[in-house]
């Protein structure tokens, strides 16, 4: 496990998330996730505002949709680092398409037991104006970037294999 490997993971798998959230659009209504918001959010933080549960009604700032993505991504790189982790090194097993779905739907509790409430939608966002549909996809795009973390692997395997080969 090295940089490059965590960094293509974590792409993956959270690029999975982001490509299911807006392939279920359509079919659902559900908007997916606003990362201009999470940018805002980000912001904040160096003025002390880590629970802002008027996030919504505070005006646009300059690169928050780019400080929302870069943070996303970098989140998730930072679960594939620790789904690696655990998996190969904690574990000593390999990446399974099982192991990386429960991994994934663990990673939600970093939304309904911190994110959610800091924003002001309470925990699992039952206070949001429509819980139910945050909850649908929160629970299937955690679940669809645990199955990115096993592509993920399973690109990078392939593509060094197929790179470096003698």
């Amino acid at each position: 496990m090295n940089l490059l490997e965590i960094l293509t993971v974590g792409v993956v798998a959270t690029a999975a998330s982001d490509i299911w959230q807006q392939a279920q659009k359509p079919l659902t209504g559900i908007t997916a996730a606003n990362w201009s918001v999470t940018g805002r959010w980000v912001i904040g933080w160096r003025d002390g505002r880590i629970y802002d549960p008027m996030i919504g009604k505070r005006p646009s700032l300059k690169g928050e949709a780019t400080v929302g993505w870069a943070f996303h991504y970098l989140i998730g790189a930072v679960y594939a680092a620790l789904y690696l982790s655990f998996v190969v090194v904690i574990a000593k097993t390999v990446p399974t398409l099982l192991n990386g779905l429960l991994f994934g739907l663990v990673t939600l509790l970093a939304p309904f037991l911190f994110m959610k409430p800091a924003l002001g939608g309470g925990f699992f966002g039952l206070r949001a104006p429509n819980p139910g549909k945050g909850l649908f996809l929160s629970i299937s795009a955690h679940a669809v970037f645990g199955m990115g973390l096993y592509l993920g692997e399973l690109f990078t395997k392939v593509f060094s294999e197929t790179l470096f080969r003698e």
